[in-house]
């Protein structure tokens, strides 16, 4: 059965018109037509009842598309599967990234890596740690830069065997305030003393938005979020115009060390009491021998860690 039949059965499906699949999947509507008619003669039932304006699934058509959709899929699995081996014995090395990577040393790391191994190339994507253990286990990376909050640390060094974990940072939270705020001056504040301020958080669905707000209700109360959003600057550019205070780690706001540095701050970064920390690693794989570029790296990694 050819799959390109499959998938322009699938568009059809969806459009509902030959005229709108047939300029999406970039054909004519006769060859559209031929092959859709192609597929219902070698399953030998109509997929589809049509009128002068409009396709409808039959009822065979409504029992066959999920059927469709799994085999385009898998190949489309099957292939990327293989283009990632392609790649990664062709020196490909594929990272995955927590956001804030200046501030969190990991620039470095690649850029040390880039200057030791130059014929190496390596592929980057950043997300939320929530996704880098997902593309971990599915192999769309081969090591990932990923924060876990401390207790989900502590429980999987010990006991998830499949995945080696290199610590190499921690850092805490903090409450990220106005320079004019009247805590602002504090050396560390409690969350209770801030349950009735305005809060802007990392988005929501991200560990740091889960790691913030079960800070507030361990504090026994329930934070006011008038703002989210992905980008650290949106967030500090709120704490700064709309008197809010955001949550984040402390190693989010410090500046990189090659970069420049500010003569003024419009706000302040105040540590947490008690303190609640995450953990920063290095990830990979125990059950999947690593490549040559990949265990370089980890070696690079190893090397400076220890240096340290």
């Amino acid at each position: 059965m050819n799959t390109d039949n499959l998938k322009e059965f699938m568009v059809l499906a969806e459009t509902k018109n030959f005229w709108e699949a047939s300029d999406r999947l970039y054909m004519n509507q006769s060859t559209l037509s031929k092959h859709i008619k192609s597929l219902e003669n070698e399953l030998g039932v109509p997929l589809f009842t049509r009128t002068t304006r409009r396709v409808e699934l039959t009822s065979y058509g409504q029992t066959f598309l999920p059927y469709a959709k799994s085999v385009v899929r898998s190949e489309f699995e099957g292939i990327s599967a293989i283009h990632r081996m392609r790649n990664i014995e062709n020196g490909l090395l594929t990272i995955g990234v927590l956001p804030s990577m200046p501030q969190y040393h990991i620039t470095q790391f690649l850029s040390q890596f880039q200057i030791t191994y130059p014929e190496a190339t390596v592929r980057i994507t950043e997300d939320d740690p929530v996704n880098l253990m997902d593309y971990l286990e599915n192999e769309k990376c081969e090591l990932i830069f990923t924060r876990e909050d401390k207790a989900s640390f502590e429980k999987n060094f010990l006991y998830d065997r499949h995945i080696v974990r290199i610590p190499y940072m921690r850092d805490r939270l903090a409450a990220i305030m106005p320079i004019g705020h009247p805590l602002a001056s504090c050396e560390s504040i409690s969350l209770q003393q801030l349950k009735n301020e305005r809060f802007c958080l990392i988005k929501e669905g991200s560990l740091m938005y889960q790691i913030s707000t079960d800070a507030c209700q361990n504090a026994n109360f329930v934070p006011n979020i008038v703002f989210t959003s992905h980008r650290t600057d949106s967030i500090l550019d709120m704490v700064t115009n709309q008197n809010c205070i955001a949550l984040l780690m402390d190693v989010h706001v410090q500046l990189p060390e090659n970069g420049p540095k500010p003569s003024y701050s419009p706000w302040r970064a105040v540590p947490i009491t008690p303190v609640i920390s995450s953990q920063l690693s290095l990830c990979y794989r125990s059950d999947r021998p690593l490549s040559r570029t990949a265990q370089l790296f980890v070696d690079l990694c190893n090397d400076k860690l220890f240096k340290k």
